[in-house]
């Protein structure tokens, strides 16, 4: 119970105080406090500071707060109601039935690394490597091995926890560094590897678009249960897939 709640607070503090967010977090605060020391000295000079104008004072504040909740989950159902509800959330699981050119893949098991690099062979022509410090020279193996497709230096997220890195990561290389003759449907992202926190990230970066989604089952003995190896790949897709915009030819139509 301890390190559950240690690991939660020390998470939070990341959260709060990064280069990203630590500027606004502090300018939130002094703006709400002299916002909020306007108020008080306005209701102190209308109301006066003995005691029973204290008691109203306190009794207007719990009415502020009460009615900013009810205002704020007033809006948030508002937004939720006007969802669309005629296209549900699915997710489809089915062996994938071709092969495409170009892949992302995340960087931990060598064997289901390679699994995913020659299904695609020899339809696949760029591979982009995702790892940590810990797995990079296992894609530095990758590398040496598929010299043909792995012609990018591995990207290397420094916070394996942190799925909005992978989120960043793997969107960046859909936005900007495929070749003009590989649009974002031919290459597919592959989700197997690493921890639980790249696998969100990469599917974030890929949900409700074009981009296609892949993993590796593992293959294990049915009679010990123990991995033995890797499946061929299952395509995945997720809620609106199929009816996705790629972000990448949106940006072409505009210019």
């Amino acid at each position: 119970m301890r390190n559950t709640l240690t690991e939660a607070i020390t998470q939070a503090i990341k959260v709060v105080f990064n280069a990203e967010t630590i500027l606004p977090f502090f300018v939130g605060s002094v703006c709400l406090g002299i916002f909020g020391s306007a108020v008080y000295d306005l209701l102190q000079s209308w109301l006066g500071d003995d005691a029973v104008a204290l008691v109203r004072i306190a009794l207007i504040s719990l009415l502020i707060l009460v009615g900013a909740i009810a205002a704020v989950s007033w809006l948030i159902s508002r937004q939720i109601a006007l969802l669309p509800t005629d296209v549900p959330f699915e997710v489809q699981q089915k062996n994938l039935d071709r092969k495409y050119r170009g892949l992302i893949l995340l960087v931990s098991n060598p064997e289901a690394c390679e699994t995913a690099i020659r299904f695609h062979l020899p339809t696949l022509k760029r591979c982009w490597l995702v790892c940590s410090r810990e797995s990079l020279e296992k894609a530095r193996e990758l590398r040496r091995k598929f010299p043909n497709v792995c012609v990018d230096a591995p990207i290397v997220v420094n916070d394996i926890y942190d799925p909005l890195q992978f989120y960043r990561c793997v969107n960046e290389i859909y936005l900007t560094r495929l070749p003009k003759d590989l649009p974002e449907r031919d290459v597919i992202a592959d989700y197997t590897g690493m921890t639980a926190h790249a696998s969100v990230g990469t599917v974030l970066a890929c949900i409700n678009t074009v981009r296609p989604l892949q993993y590796i089952p593992a293959r294990t003995d049915p009679k010990t249960g123990r991995v033995i190896g890797s499946l061929d790949p299952i395509r995945v897709t997720l809620g609106m897939q199929n009816g996705g915009r790629s972000h990448r030819g949106d940006r072409q139509k505009a210019s």
